[in-house]
């Protein structure tokens, strides 16, 4: 460390007026500055209903452990290159409670029960999102992709609960619309006074005013002083940005962000008919996505789960888009419950898998994914008030309750997880395996960046090194 000794009146002259603003602890620098930022960190999971193929014969999921990129993603996967960087593969990961249920009741009702609560009865307290929730004192929002009145049985139709009651999710994206509209406040233009402030922070920077004496400063540091002096005024450039970007609170005294819009209905989408209508459903299900990622940028929600359909429902799928189909098995006409077993049932075999239908598999994969990967581009776009990310504050996670299509547990390598964002806290753009690890230590891992406070999820503790 240099030897050089900073007067008081050399370092207040030029900093100049930067002590007159608040949160000066990011002289810490960026890192320190990032952890007391404060911005709302948010939870996203999306179920996957019925299985599928994810068989160490064919690698359909599971890519080489490390990190992801174009060239070595699994065919489920390689249609979403573009934001490789923004999820990571969780894989062999156990499924304790579900594999508990689904030996006791039927494979499919107890993986959809077991999957964000990861409960061993069928009358679980409270899943993972509504637990978020009830600690930040914001609802939960459950969704439907169905109508949510397809299945065998009750507890097929959803993977949300509260109090010990199953909460019937939206399967209407007009009706979750009128729920936002009355709430959302876009912000306004500054008063004049404020304006002003702003511009002043943007057009005159007290870096920028102040480099000539700062460059004189740092010519005379040491290394170690220069790197210093660096950290600190990437913190007040952060700071500034913060500052000059924040809008003012919305009408209910949110911190909206830019992205913080009024909601645009659709009227095409917003009847019952449309729900029935299955060429419809990704643009329902990509309305849901603007919708969730408005009431994230205007913070009125933080926590949301999503079925994407019932389990064993019989809603006949559309074609799937083109780039999506795999090696030219397309789901038009199939029932996403026969697509899961790869094969037909003919004699009461499920034990052979039909030639098209691992790929019909692979297509269908692709399809609810596609779901997945459209609001991960839609956060990674939408801002926090400080100008990040939302998607960098937030943990979006897909995956399957039952571990294999056909039921032969024994088989399968386990049921595939996806976790999108969270680079402020996780480490995206990876293939993790956590063949030691179950889904309860995931989520008690994802409680403890969320900071809810619990000492276990389900009696699980450990932490995931991701």
């Amino acid at each position: 460390m240099s030897n050089f000794k900073l007067s008081r009146r050399t370092f207040i002259s030029s900093a100049g007026s930067v002590f007159t603003l608040p949160l000066f602890e990011s002289m810490l620098g960026r890192e320190a500055w990032a952890a007391n930022a404060g911005e709302p960190r948010r939870f996203v999971a999306f179920y996957i209903p019925n299985g599928t193929y994810n068989r160490g014969d064919v690698p359909t999921w599971y890519p080489a452990t490390g990190a992801l990129n174009a060239s070595n993603l699994p065919p489920a996967l390689s249609p979403f290159a573009d934001i490789a960087a923004n999820f990571s593969v969780y894989k062999h990961i156990k499924t304790s409670a579900a594999d508990t249920l689904a030996n006791a009741n039927g494979q499919h009702v107890g993986e959809a029960v077991a999957f964000l609560t990861c409960a061993t009865n069928l009358s679980p307290q409270n899943s993972f999102e509504h637990l978020y929730a009830t600690k930040i004192g914001k609802p939960a929002l459950v969704i439907q992709g169905n109508t949510a009145d397809q299945g065998d049985r009750y507890q097929n139709n959803s993977i949300s609960y509260q109090s010990g009651r199953m909460v019937r999710g939206i399967s209407n994206p007009g009706d979750l619309y009128r729920q936002l509209v009355g709430q959302v406040v876009s912000p306004a233009a500054n008063p004049p006074s404020q304006t002003v402030a702003n511009s002043t922070l943007i057009e005159a920077s007290i870096i920028d005013n102040s480099l000539t004496d700062l460059n004189q400063l740092r010519a005379k540091l040491g290394h170690s002083d220069q790197q210093r002096l660096d950290d600190f005024l990437a913190g007040l450039r952060q700071l500034e940005r913060k500052y000059s970007a924040m809008p003012p609170s919305n009408g209910n005294g949110q911190n909206g962000s830019s992205s913080c819009q009024a909601p645009t209905n659709k009227p095409n989408l917003d009847s019952s008919t449309a729900a029935a209508d299955s060429s419809l459903y990704l643009d329902r299900m990509r309305m849901f996505n603007e919708m969730i990622t408005i009431a994230f940028a205007c913070d009125i929600i933080r926590s949301v789960s999503v079925m994407l359909d019932v389990e064993t429902g019989s809603r006949s799928l559309p074609s799937a888009p083109r780039d999506l189909i795999f090696q030219g098995a397309d789901i038009a006409g199939w029932n996403n419950h026969l697509v899961s077993h790869f094969g037909h049932f003919s004699g009461g075999d499920f034990s052979h898998s039909t030639p098209e239908g691992i790929p019909r598999c692979i297509t269908r994969d692709r399809f609810y994914f596609s779901v997945v990967a459209d609001l991960i581009r839609k956060l990674k776009v939408a801002q926090d008030p400080s100008g990040a990310s939302i998607l960098d504050n937030s943990i979006v996670l897909a995956g399957f309750g039952v571990r294999d299509g056909m039921h032969y547990m024994h088989l399968s390598q386990g049921a595939p997880m996806v976790v999108g964002g969270g680079r402020n806290f996780l480490n995206p753009g990876q293939s993790f395996d956590l063949g030691s690890y179950d889904v309860a230590d995931m989520l008690y891992t994802f409680s403890k960046h969320l900071s809810m406070g619990l000492n276990d999820f389900q009696g699980a503790s450990r932490l995931l090194s991701v």
